[in-house]
């Protein structure tokens, strides 16, 4: 059987389409909550890399059998790379090896690096990566620190909700929008009252209704 719309009744078309701009809006929202967002997957692969990160330090400064410990999380986009053994390093392989594994991640993308020493819980180095090279924070390059404990932390960029709010904001509009059109009564078209005095024809004793059919 072919459903055709354009025979529906006016009254079912303008629910079905109004129906239909209710889903879709409603899917839109969905989908700008869902956009970068960091889930728990996202949270195990940045985990991972500052893990692989603590690695490649650890081989630089020349230890290839001491551990890398847990990764410490501070906060919901801070984290700390803490090593079981004494580490030396130098600024530039810090950089460059940060922003080869962190880079091509949109989620870790944006980041501020600081080196602690633990045993005063001074920054003895520290660099910001803002994306785009032109807004990098990276001083004091070649120059090699000593061996020393030393614990990195690492805080990502927030992911900002402000332009999702707005989307989202635009989107309820447009949606109440089409709501009022889609759904709006119809003008109440007066229908001529049959009650209504009509003119009658006397024609002595007998009357004539010209609204009445003979």
């Amino acid at each position: 059987m072919r459903f055709d719309f354009k025979n529906l009744p006016s009254r079912r078309r303008r629910y079905i389409i109004g129906l239909t701009f209710v889903f879709l809006s409603i899917a839109l929202i969905g989908l700008a909550f869902s956009k970068d967002e960091r889930s728990s997957f996202d949270e195990a692969k940045a985990e991972i890399l500052l893990r692989k990160l603590g690695h490649q330090l650890l081989l630089q400064s020349g230890d290839s059998s001491s551990r890398v410990l847990p990764i410490e999380r501070i906060t919901t986009d801070e984290y700390r790379i803490r090593f079981e053994q004494h580490l030396t390093f130098q600024p530039d392989s810090l950089l460059n090896t940060a922003k080869d594994l962190l880079g091509e991640d949109p989620f870790t993308r944006n980041y501020i690096v600081n080196v602690l020493n633990c045993a005063s819980n001074a920054v003895t180095y520290g660099f910001a990566i803002a994306g785009d090279e032109e807004d990098d924070i990276v001083p004091c390059l070649g120059r090699e620190q000593p061996s020393g404990f030393y614990a990195i932390d690492i805080k990502f960029k927030p992911i900002e909700h402000r332009e999702k709010e707005v989307y989202i904001l635009g989107s309820l509009s447009a949606l109440a929008f089409i709501c009022f059109v889609v759904f709006r009564p119809r003008a109440i078209q007066k229908a001529p009252k049959s009650d209504q005095p009509v003119e009658v024809f006397r024609f002595g004793s007998v009357q004539f209704d010209p609204m009445k059919s003979y």
